[in-house]
């Protein structure tokens, strides 16, 4: 198990022990467990009353939401904050739909396909302008090797 795990379940085991009993007591046994043997032994967290002032993991926030909603709420609220995540979950879906969407959309494919054509071809223009430029024509060489034969002799 991930560190920061082990050390957000630490930080929820020490906020159990701060609790009154009957909060607890809503709690299952099994869950508490869980909690209790998957903790870092090591890490030491300061937490004290008032929690709000402490500066606790961003996961051991996100565990103590879903242990109040799963666990210490009316089952009204449950049913609110369900819905509630229902909807957070739906809208973070549809974003990543329409990344997904743009990003792998048709004409954006056969728009960046054009682009590397075009950049390809540039290239490959300039490679062959450079080759050209760099070869002698036929009768220019047979010209050099006349005109180097003359040299020669004198």
């Amino acid at each position: 198990m991930k560190q920061e795990y082990m050390e957000a379940f630490t930080e929820v085991y020490e906020i159990f022990n701060l609790m009154p009993k009957e909060l607890l007591n809503k709690i299952p046994i099994q869950f508490y467990e869980l909690i209790k043997q998957n903790r870092s032994m090591e890490y030491k967290p300061n937490i004290q009353e008032p929690l709000e002032k402490c500066k606790l993991k961003n996961e051991t926030i996100i565990l103590l939401g879903l242990i109040y909603r799963d666990f210490l709420c009316s089952s009204q609220e449950r049913k609110i904050l369900q819905e509630k995540d229902e909807e957070e979950l739906k809208k973070i879906q549809k974003e990543i739909e329409l990344e997904a969407r743009e990003k792998y959309s048709i004409d954006n494919i056969f728009e960046k396909k054009n682009e590397t054509i075009q950049q390809e071809n540039t290239k490959n223009y300039e490679e062959n302008q450079i080759a050209i430029i760099q070869e002698k024509k036929w009768y220019e060489k047979i010209f050099y090797i006349i005109k180097n034969l003359f040299k020669k002799n004198k």
